[in-house]
């Protein structure tokens, strides 16, 4: 009876201590954001990630989407590209894409 006893307190045991191992807690996905000032005199842009996948851009209160529609509403509403020449808008897309960039490699 003695020996049914202990051997029931140690599964027991052993079936506590692997449940304890194996129900770790996953840490919080990891966002990183990066922050420029494309504009003279204007409000900056964030750009943000979440573990490398899910990212978007900032500005003004508005959130844009990490899509080329959401880059292009971005760039337009950015008050210095409204009246940039063609080369300058490119620069300026081309630098928002290295902000984000720089936000996902931040957020793995």
């Amino acid at each position: 009876m003695k020996k049914k006893l202990f051997v029931l307190v140690l599964l027991f045991i052993g079936a506590f201590a692997v449940a304890t191992m194996n129900t770790g807690c996953e840490d919080d996905p990891k966002e990183a954001c990066e922050q420029d000032l494309f504009c003279d005199d204007t409000i900056e842009v964030t750009a943000c990630c979440t573990d490398g996948k899910d990212c978007y851009y900032t500005y003004n209160g508005v959130e844009y989407p990490d899509t080329d529609q959401g880059l292009a509403d971005l760039a337009a509403a950015l008050d210095c590209a409204k009246s940039a020449t063609k080369s300058e808008q490119n620069f300026i897309m081309v630098k928002l894409q290295a902000l984000l960039e720089s936000a996902r490699q931040e957020s793995k």
